[in-house]
């Protein structure tokens, strides 16, 4: 395959960051996106599908923006977005310190009110104050999303290619100018890696990219009945686990997010000790559930992507070649900010303003760029 237009951009990884890149840009570039494997066939199509925007610590806009694309996209191609709102549970014990005030976005309510506002969702809630109720929350079916990016992308002249393996970044006098694939060579004036935790390996000769593996776990339980329409997201911060209702009424529940030293080595099993706290201390909570059956498991097979500080790089780095763009460290939250990741790269590339702040994207916030860094939860 060879192209020859001074208006190419090729984006490797065909997760959902690349398929929100391509649709991004294909109204105006000839984008070609390449994967080794298949479209969304890895980390992206076991993602959870919960969209707690409102919970996390984003800049301003970044949000909204997200949440208002997810709206605009429900109903086009096989994509749905179904809203609820999202319970964080307070322990009795950490219950006083919001009776007077919510963190910003929440409504505390207590236990009586909180039950008394989800009829028939909760289950035993005995260890519990109430609970930090956020709207502008969902859910999504991750791997249906991905596909219709693809078609989105596809119909406004993109091409996506699986089983396409991209072997090396072409540069000439300090800029992108195509790549280098196991058919051949693809000239470019843009290059998006959005390949995870991989890029740092990938990229090694040109950037220094401070990010690390990381494995989460997640099952999906049967409940006795399915559940209630009225049963809302939720988590639980201790345990550190998050759930949601499936279309077909189970429940999923994930967390237990550690980084990895050997992904491709580490088995791609749940972990037992999350399995039992799933079905010994999450179940419970839920009406129903404590009963379940387990009718699915899973984890990040090859792997999710931390950062240091817990939010994206997205960036033309400076050090790197003009034209090259990075996509990494989503830190488990790549679904859920695909739709700010891929206008950020758009804006990059056409050096148009984004509509939202860009500056915390940036490598050079970073001043040590290895991959020795501990972890950063998503509930610290």
């Amino acid at each position: 395959m060879s192209t020859h237009t001074d208006r190419v951009v090729v984006v490797v990884g065909a997760g959902v960051s690349g398929l929100a890149v391509a649709r991004e840009l294909a109204s105006d570039y000839d984008v070609v996106v390449l994967d080794k494997g298949g479209v969304a066939a890895d980390t992206s199509s076991r993602a959870s599908g919960m969209i707690s925007l409102s919970l996390e610590p984003f800049p301003d806009g970044w949000a909204d923006f997200a949440l208002e694309q997810f709206r605009a996209l429900d109903g086009r191609g096989i994509f749905s977005f179904t809203e609820r709102e999202t319970v964080r549970l307070v322990p009795e014990s950490d219950a006083a310190r919001y009776t007077d005030e919510a963190p910003e976005g929440g409504e505390f309510l207590a236990r009586d009110d909180l039950e008394a506002r989800y009829p028939d969702a909760f289950g035993d809630l005995s260890a519990y104050g109430g609970g930090l109720v956020y709207e502008g929350t969902g859910y999504l079916d991750a791997l249906d999303y991905a596909m219709t990016l693809k078609w989105l992308a596809e119909e406004a002249g993109a091409g996506v290619f699986r089983d396409h393996e991209v072997t090396g970044l072409r540069v000439d006098d300090g800029a992108v100018v195509g790549v280098e694939t196991e058919y051949g060579p693809i000239d470019a004036d843009h290059v998006v890696y959005a390949t995870g935790w991989k890029t740092r390996e990938l990229l090694a000769d040109y950037v220094e990219l401070p990010v690390r593996p990381l494995r989460w776990n997640a099952v999906v339980v049967e409940p006795d009945e399915p559940l209630s329409d009225s049963v809302p997201l939720g988590s639980e911060p201790t345990m550190r686990v998050y759930w949601r209702p499936t279309k077909r009424g189970d429940v999923l529940v994930g967390g237990n997010e550690q980084l990895l030293s050997d992904p491709e080595g580490t088995s791609m099993g749940v972990q037992e000790s999350f399995r039992e706290t799933v079905l010994a201390d999450v179940a419970p909570l839920l009406d129903g559930v404590d009963e379940g059956t387990v009718r699915r498991e899973d984890c990040c097979p090859t792997a999710d992507c931390a950062s240091p500080d817990g939010l994206p790089i997205v960036d033309a780095p400076a050090a790197a070649p003009d034209g090259l763009v990075v996509v990494a460290g989503l830190h488990g939250r790549g679904v859920m900010l695909s739709p700010v990741v891929g206008r950020a790269v758009r804006s990059l590339v056409t050096g148009e303003d984004a509509p939202f702040p860009t500056t915390q994207f940036e490598l050079s916030r970073f001043e040590d760029r290895s991959a020795t860094f501990e972890y950063r939860s998503h509930w610290e």
